[in-house]
């Protein structure tokens, strides 16, 4: 039986659609399996639901169901709990939606965090449709070897302790990198924000790009990394958390989502008192939604996939350096750090259109200055986004909400030229 005792536990989950309820169950199954119970589940959604899979989820525990691009039973609990109308907005608009009808993938999991922090639960365990409760072992050949894990289990041995404010960890699966090696590769990947992943990537042909979890977790210790898909956060201290955030732009007259929302949680919650914590679950991520199956980057989908994170990590960076630059965290200045990712992209996205045979890559220094050229407007989003943040802490626990002003390395905007 479960040694949590009456602590609360909500599942969190985000998508467009909320049309099949198995990606639910199966995390359902898992913590039944392991003996915890489920308070409640929460899914924000934005394009639609299907009225049966809300029912399927009834049958077995609470859920309740959020519009992630401005829910109104929120915003009404967010004003009748004293917030302005300023404020709510700060913490709920989503100013992509009218035209494009895109929600930021930090939008959606604000709408599951504030919701279960309204309904005052204990801990929430995030995970997202495409991960799965067990873990990868192995694949010899086509045949894979799995590993069910304590999933609730697992994340609040580590959660529950006093000084632990998250719980994340890896996954087991296929890299959203695909295998590839080409002259350019380190300049592309820098340029993309991800030249950590060059040492990595050096070594695809050996590896494959796999992922492969112990089917025991190790020793937990201390990340900064938190992913949004294995993510548990407590909430028994709000303060020691902070709000989603991810960025939005337009490039060719398509809106592209940001990607890093759980990344910069990480930066965030470094300047807080909350430990995160790496309890070495590594969950299955079936990354191009055809596991088993090898992703060659030859292949359309594979390559469409790949093209598709780049646009991602190019809508985060502008404003990741930004925000880095403004706690001192860059190894150089921010003009300098923004030139360099422009000459990466230019160098490494021309070597990648020819190597993959797709002149897409061609596009993506041009995607960078149309992410760039929105970064006042998504540096005052955020700061809008903060704002209600802190009047929602004050709101939950007036007695100790932290009184923070924004800072003025916060309200500066050095751009490069």
């Amino acid at each position: 039986m479960s040694t949590l005792g009456s602590r609360k536990i909500a599942l969190g989950l985000i998508t467009r659609y909320f049309h099949d309820p198995m990606p639910i169950h199966r995390f359902l199954d898992n913590t039944m399996k392991f003996g915890h119970h489920i308070d409640q589940v929460i899914v924000a959604y934005s394009h639609g639901v299907k009225q049966e899979a809300v029912a399927s989820i009834e049958e077995r525990t609470g859920i309740t169901i959020v519009e992630a691009n401005g829910d109104a039973n929120m915003r009404s609990r967010l004003l009748f709990a004293g917030l302005s109308i300023d404020e709510v907005d700060g913490l709920l608009d989503v100013p992509s939606w009218p035209r494009y009808q895109e929600v930021p993938y930090g939008a959606y999991r604000n709408a599951v965090l504030i919701q279960a922090l309204l309904d005052g639960l204990d801990y929430l365990l995030f995970f997202d449709t495409d991960v799965q409760p067990v873990v990868l072992t192995a694949l010899h050949g086509n045949k894979p070897f799995w590993q069910e894990i304590d999933f609730v289990g697992t994340h609040m041995a580590s959660l529950s302790e006093e000084r632990v404010a998250v719980t994340t960890s890896e996954y087991s699966g296929y890299y959203i990198i695909p295998p590839m090696s080409f002259e350019g590769l380190g300049d592309l990947l820098f340029g993309l924000g991800k030249g950590m992943a060059l040492e990595y990537m050096e070594d695809c042909h050996t590896h494959g790009c796999l992922n492969l979890g112990p089917a025991s977790p190790g020793p937990p210790t201390l990340t900064i990394k938190p992913l949004g898909g294995n993510l548990g956060l407590s909430l028994d201290s709000p303060r020691r958390l902070a709000p989603f955030f991810s960025t939005i732009y337009t490039t060719k007259g398509v809106c592209i989502k940001g990607r890093g929302e759980d990344t910069l949680l990480g930066q965030t919650l470094s300047d807080k008192h909350g430990q995160i914590i790496d309890v070495d679950l590594r969950v299955f991520h079936d990354t191009f939604d055809d596991f088993p199956r090898t992703p060659d980057v030859r292949r359309q989908t594979v390559r469409d996939r790949f093209f598709g994170a780049c646009l991602g990590w190019i809508g985060r960076n502008p404003f990741m350096t930004w925000y880095l630059n403004g706690r001192g965290r860059l190894e150089t200045s921010f003009k300098a750090e923004i030139n360099h990712q422009r000459l990466g992209l230019s160098i490494g996205g021309e070597k990648a259109a020819e190597f993959l045979n797709d002149p897409r890559l061609l596009e993506l220094p041009a995607a960078f200055e149309d992410s760039y050229e929105v970064l006042p407007q998504t540096i005052d989003r955020y700061h809008r986004l903060m704002h209600g943040w802190k009047a929602l802490l004050n709101a939950l626990a007036p007695e100790v909400a932290p009184h923070e002003q924004v800072s003025e390395d916060d309200q500066q905007l050095p751009l490069a030229s």
